[in-house]
């Protein structure tokens, strides 16, 4: 038959090399002091409940501990030090968190101004930007709506179209000016002054050839070339005004309009004036 002690008070504790009943078992503590010193005032007003019902002092000592760990009474007063210890930790926390945004914040913000981008924890370097002129003045494309911008680049061609052809009108105007006795068309003149540039032997050299055409021309006053009638005047004002249309050479004008009907025709009769 099986036996339960309880209320057993141990005054000492010996060890042998041969225990008298060795199927015994039993449940030892053993701690500094006495425990009912460490105990709330509502673990101990439960440990009287406990030992009320017929518990002994140990038994009802255990399960008071053991309800405490499961989450039990809790005097409140210690409750309140826990909570407000908790309280503390959280605003340390807070705190802390709020340290780490502001250097984050700091931290993406002189990045910014280097011209990189933090992602993922690693640093990027952001593409240089693109920009249009606008009124004078150079723009970020990203910062302008695509709308708007679609209208200003349509518009910066259609000026730089406009441009392209005033410059043309004034090399034309240059070649009509500087060179009006040589062959071609004033715009090619006007190209070929601008190309030599600042030359001042090849300048004067075409000024000079452009002189002597002059020349010759006024000395051959009978040169078919000077009379209106003639069919040489005509057919050199038909590849001129061809060449000014076409924008080509005066001699692949000249090729050109020679090579059938009235143009052919003034060919002929120019050949025979000239016999």
């Amino acid at each position: 038959m099986k036996y339960r002690l309880k209320g057993i008070t141990l005054d000492e504790l010996s060890v042998v090399d041969r225990g008298a009943n060795p199927g015994a078992k039993i449940a030892l503590y053993k701690r500094q002091g006495d425990l009912m010193d460490d105990m709330t005032e509502g673990q101990k007003a439960k440990m009287k409940e406990y030992m009320d019902k017929g518990y002994s002092e140990e038994e009802a000592m255990k399960m008071c501990m053991t309800e405490t760990k499961k989450g039990g009474d809790m005097d409140p007063q210690e409750l309140a030090v826990k909570l407000e210890a908790l309280e503390g930790q959280v605003a340390d926390l807070t705190k802390r968190a709020e340290g780490a945004e502001a250097a984050k914040a700091e931290l993406e913000k002189a990045a910014g101004e280097a011209g990189f981008d933090i992602k993922e924890g690693k640093l990027e370097k952001r593409a240089d930007p693109e920009y249009v002129e606008f009124a004078g003045e150079k723009v970020e494309k990203s910062a302008i709506p695509a709308a708007v911008l679609k209208a200003l680049e349509t518009q910066t061609q259609e000026v730089a179209v406009m441009k392209a052809k005033e410059a043309e009108v004034a090399l034309a105007k240059r070649g009509a000016d500087e060179l009006p006795h040589l062959a071609g068309t004033d715009l090619a003149k006007g190209k070929l002054l601008e190309a030599i540039g600042d030359n001042a032997d090849i300048l004067g050299a075409l000024k000079a050839a452009d002189a002597a055409v002059a020349k010759s021309m006024e000395e051959i006053g009978s040169n078919p070339l000077n009379d209106e009638a003639s069919a040489s005047f005509r057919l050199n004002k038909m590849a001129t005004e061809f060449a000014d249309e076409h924008k080509v050479q005066f001699e692949s004008a000249y090729a050109e309009v020679t090579k059938s009907g009235e143009g052919l025709r003034l060919m002929n009769e120019a050949r025979a004036e000239g016999k």
